[in-house]
């Protein structure tokens, strides 16, 4: 098995569950064309498949911290890369939208071990903001325009 293999079998097992109750987890080298340049992972409309970015730092990051014996290691790094399933998983059962996907994510965490106040939780509620931001912005600009055309 690859290294990013083993990276992804400890990732799965800190989820409690086994590779065959999971959608199909495909790992790329590097980020497809128009993919998020922070993602670490996605998803496809119209395919049942989580992908996952071996060269995200995240991702990096749960490599470098195997044993020489392949052993897992850097639990911080495969607490959120298991989360990031959580994430995309949720995607496929639900829908787009990134609110439910984040909640999803972070209530992952917490149940790793790693709740508010700690890393990786803090980062993925900072994702989580900037989002709301992002989507706040959008809802602004649009309701600007409808009123604009009246």
């Amino acid at each position: 098995m690859s290294a990013a293999g083993l990276v992804l079998v400890c990732a799965i097992e800190l989820l409690g569950r086994s590779q065959e109750v999971l959608p199909p987890i495909v790992i790329l080298d590097t980020a497809p064309a128009g993919a998020s340049p922070h993602a670490a992972g996605f998803v496809r409309r119209g395919e049942h498949v989580i992908y996952l970015i071996a060269s995200s730092p995240v991702f990096q990051s749960a490599l470098e911290a195997r044993s020489e014996r392949g052993q897992c290691r850097g639990l911080d790094s495969l607490r959120l890369l298991a989360s990031i399933i959580v994430h995309e998983e949720w995607h496929l059962n639900h829908d787009s939208t990134e609110e439910g996907a984040y909640y999803a994510q972070l209530t992952m965490l917490q149940q790793l071990g790693a709740g508010p106040g700690r890393w990786p939780y803090e980062s993925v509620r900072q994702a989580l903001i900037s989002v709301r931001a992002r989507e706040a912005k959008r809802m602004e600009i649009a309701h600007g325009q409808i009123a604009a055309s009246r």
